[in-house]
């Protein structure tokens, strides 16, 4: 198996199509939208694919009490941004990691409850989205907000790469999208516009 990234949470509820998970978190680890993470699956034989599609930070009576007081100062709002936030993540299931093979279909088994879900490092990320055969996934998602997802995914996986590659790894993209999306012209605009924004999503840590 490849490295492991950050720890972002503990499978509570599965299915084939996604996993979700939780933990506290601070909030300088909060996962993003649209990044890709791991779960794993099958006994350790194999880990899930996850692409996150919504983040929620559940209900603290700690910050309720705060929010509601006559007066806050800088420093206590500061304190509670430090603390660990009750995070939950959600993730569309877009392929499998088996040895050392990357399959861009639905796994055969979701991760098991309270497994670990890890964020992906920018080299898994760069394998995984050396074939795009994982869009047809995304696409697929109606529940979800399908275009927004493929467009952060896409940008994710461009900025896990230098910035020589960037480009063309977007340009590739691009014409999968097209030849994917070649039935509603409209909707294909929309997306390749979005693709070719410059913005901060390509300049991810590493």
């Amino acid at each position: 198996m490849d490295e492991l990234g950050p720890l972002i949470g503990l499978v509570t509820r599965c299915s084939s199509r996604g996993f979700v998970g939780a933990m506290r978190l601070p909030e300088t680890d909060l996962p993003v939208f649209g990044a890709f993470c791991k779960a794993e699956a099958q006994r350790g034989h194999s880990n899930v694919i996850g692409l996150i599609y919504d983040i929620s930070i559940d209900d603290d009576e700690f910050a309720r009490q705060m929010a509601i007081a006559e007066k806050l100062e800088p420093e206590n709002i500061a304190d509670q941004q430090a603390r660990l936030l009750p995070v939950e993540i959600s993730a569309l299931s877009v392929g499998y990691l088996r040895g050392d093979r990357y399959l861009h279909t639905l796994p055969p088994q979701p991760p098991i409850s309270m497994a670990p879900i890890y964020s992906l490092s920018m080299q898994e990320i760069q394998a995984f989205t050396s074939k795009l055969d994982f869009i047809p996934l995304i696409l697929s998602a109606s529940q979800l907000p399908v275009d927004d997802l493929l467009v952060a995914a896409l940008r994710h996986a461009a900025g896990a790469r230098s910035a020589d590659e960037q480009r063309s790894f977007l340009l590739d993209a691009g014409r999968e999208c097209a030849r994917r999306l070649a039935r509603d012209l409209t909707r294909l605009e929309d997306v390749i516009y979005r693709l070719a924004e410059r913005d901060d999503m390509l300049t991810l840590s590493r």
